[in-house]
Formats: structure tokens, sequence, C-alpha cells
């Protein structure tokens, strides 16, 4: 396990060299918020840090449904019974293996690996909702629910699929040879396209996605991975 912190933000990733799956950790007032679970293997490495930090872990958010971002939430729940773990109204759907797509949404298949565990969730939210000093910013694209998380005062932004970093930035739904699977999972290339453009519109500090290490001062680079899908898709 690879642990990096940034400013009050911790990262840790799972097999960093293979298959890199990142899981976070925010430093908070409330406690420690954790965003994202694919694998149970980070809860051992979250209880070391809550005991170092003195921190109670207050609540597990999702950025999205796929499994290599959820899978590990059984562990999670058996480990931190007492904390909340919550997940985007439409993502939830998902968890409840609801493929259906909703009026108004792109006419496109949903794609990606989900969890064959049952997945349960304490509460679910919606864009700009404000929780525990955390903004949810909706990006969907990547699926039809994705969400991103920013702390407005410092400009961190926990951007789950919608970006990628791994084997080069890369907006969700455009190939990258070198680690293609975000891209392969994408349900919608254009939709994801105009959330990366929201969040570039959002200036962050800190840049921090489900797979990939984090960026700081990402503006540039943003702006690279924006053009390179807006001539794919």
């Amino acid at each position: 396990m690879k642990i990096k912190k940034m400013q009050h933000l911790y990262q840790l990733t799972f097999l960093p060299h293979l298959f890199p799956i990142n899981c976070y950790l925010f430093e908070t007032n409330s406690g420690l918020i954790v965003i994202d679970m694919g694998v149970s293997s980070f809860v051992s490495t979250i209880q070391k840090l809550a005991r170092d930090s003195h921190q109670k872990v207050a609540m597990l958010l999702l950025t999205h449904a796929h499994g290599d971002h959820v899978n590990g939430v059984p562990a999670f729940r058996k480990a931190f019974p007492h904390a909340k773990v919550g997940i985007s109204k439409r993502d939830s759907a998902f968890l409840k293996g609801n493929f259906a797509l909703q009026a108004g949404e792109a006419q496109r298949k949903i794609k990606g690996g989900f969890s064959k565990q049952q997945i349960q969730v304490d509460f679910t939210f919606t864009d700009r909702e404000l929780i525990n000093g955390l903004k949810v910013v909706a990006t969907p694209g990547h699926t039809p629910g994705s969400v991103s998380f920013l702390e407005t005062a410092t400009k961190i932004i926990v951007a789950g699929d919608a970006l990628q970093t791994q084997g080069g930035i890369a907006v969700a739904g455009v190939l990258k040879l070198r680690f293609p699977f975000p891209g392969l999972a994408t349900w919608s290339p254009a939709i994801a396209l105009a959330s990366a453009k929201k969040i570039a519109q959002l200036h962050p500090a800190v840049l921090a996605v489900g797979h990939g290490e984090m960026l700081l001062k990402p503006e540039k680079m943003l702006q690279k991975a924006i053009k390179a899908a807006e001539r794919k898709v």
C-alpha cells in the first residue's frame, strides 16, 4: 500500500504499479472523511492512520458505483460501524442492480464492472449539497451519477474517474493505451467532457483522481486533457 499526503488529504493506493486504485482521507474538524473504498485492503491502513492522528472515521463518500470504488464497503462497514456511507442518488440504483436509463439521459450502455457483493449505503446526495465541508459537484459521464467532492476553502477536489492521471492525464472516455480501463468503462464521453470543463472552471488547487497521482496546480494539465478530449469526442 502506497501512502501519500498533500496538505490534509491522504492518498492511499492499492497496487500502485499494476492497477492503481486510490482511496482518499480528508482530515477535517469532524474527523476523517474517506472517499472511495475499492478494496478491503484499505481498511487496515485507515485504522492505523486514524489511530496515529487520534481522529475518528466519520463517514465514507463514494464518487460512483463501479466495483473498483465500492468493493471494500462491506469490510469498511464492519470495521467502522458508526461511520455513515453515502453515494449519489442516481448511482445508488446501480448498487441495487437497476441499470435502466432514466428519462433525459443519453441512451448509451452503462459500462464498467459492478460489485457482485451487496453494497449498502446509509444516505444519498445530489449536486451542490454540502457534507462536512465538502461540496458535492455533479460530474456525470463516467457513470450517470458520478460526482466529485470539492473542499471550497482549499480548492482541493477529489474527482473519482471524471479524469485519470495514470498512463497520462485524460478525461473519462479518452483511451490511454498505458491505462485504458477508465476509458473503456465510461458511459458517455461527451458528457464526461462537459464535466471535465466544469471541474476546470472551479480552478482546483489540487486534483485527486481514482487512478493515478494527485496533481498540484493542475490547470495547464487539465486544459491539455480537455483539448485532447475535444479532438476525440
